[in-house]
């Protein structure tokens, strides 16, 4: 049975002003597994709207959480993939937990996802927001574009999950060794899923809760995000069949 000593939680961060704070206090109060110790990780992605002030503020006030976190402030907003490739570099935990920065996502699953991890065999896994049925509340659209995104990735890659898009992804640190990642932005779901599959990683699925939140609620992934996303699925693909095809001519 392996077991965890350290989860580095990485969230990255843009104009979460208003609930950045929350988030914060709800990853602190999540349960763990192993007794392991937590790092927190929160990489600013350029925000205007006083979110770095926001995570200052919680800092004061949990002064014994602040020996926890390390933030990485950014000048300039470069996108979800430049900020979590930031937190990577900063991450000293054996395994992973990406959060995102709003309140769709509930720390309280943070067992679920940990538990896999004792099983020695486990590398990867996502929180399914379909693994049990259709979450409740998503945009006709959104859900549409999740499930031909899903779809894509089982054609392309053989390897049946059935949310590729989620927030949660989980994954030991050594996983990082084995590709490198270019995305910048939302692009990262698909590169980071194309490129696990490559490398003949299993992605383990549990399920989780979900709270989806609309545009006017501050949600910036749109449904056409969804055919960037396709597009990168291709692209990891053909670069793949690409590489091994001169590795045969040479």
């Amino acid at each position: 049975m392996s077991t965890i000593r350290r989860v580095s939680v990485i969230i990255p961060v843009y104009n979460e002003a208003l609930l950045v704070g929350e988030i914060l206090r709800r990853v602190f109060l999540a349960p763990l597994v192993d007794d392991a110790e937590r790092e927190v990780i929160v990489v600013d992605d350029g925000s205007t709207d006083g979110t770095v002030e926001a995570i200052q503020q919680f800092l004061a006030e949990h002064p014994d959480h602040a020996k926890d976190v390390k933030m990485h402030p950014g000048l300039v907003n470069h996108g979800k993939g430049a900020a979590l490739r930031a937190g990577f570099k900063l991450a000293t935990g054996d395994v992973i937990i990406i959060q995102d920065g709003d309140l769709e996502y509930s720390p309280s699953d943070y067992p679920t996802l940990l538990e896999p991890f004792h099983d020695p065999s486990v590398d990867v896994v996502y929180g399914s927001r379909f693994y049990n049925g259709f979450p409740k509340g998503m945009r006709r659209l959104n859900l549409l574009a999740n499930l031909i995104l899903t779809f894509s990735t089982r054609a392309m890659y053989g390897q049946r999950i059935t949310d590729e898009a989620t927030g949660y992804k989980v994954f030991r640190r050594e996983v990082l060794d084995r590709f490198s990642l270019a995305s910048r932005g939302f692009e990262f779901c698909p590169e980071f899923t194309g490129k696990t599959m490559l490398a003949g990683i299993r992605i383990k699925e549990v399920p989780i809760t979900y709270n989806p939140r609309g545009i006017l609620e501050g949600k910036k992934i749109r449904p056409t995000d969804g055919l960037i996303a396709i597009y990168w699925l291709a692209k990891v693909r053909a670069e793949a069949l690409l590489e091994n095809a001169r590795a045969n001519r040479s």
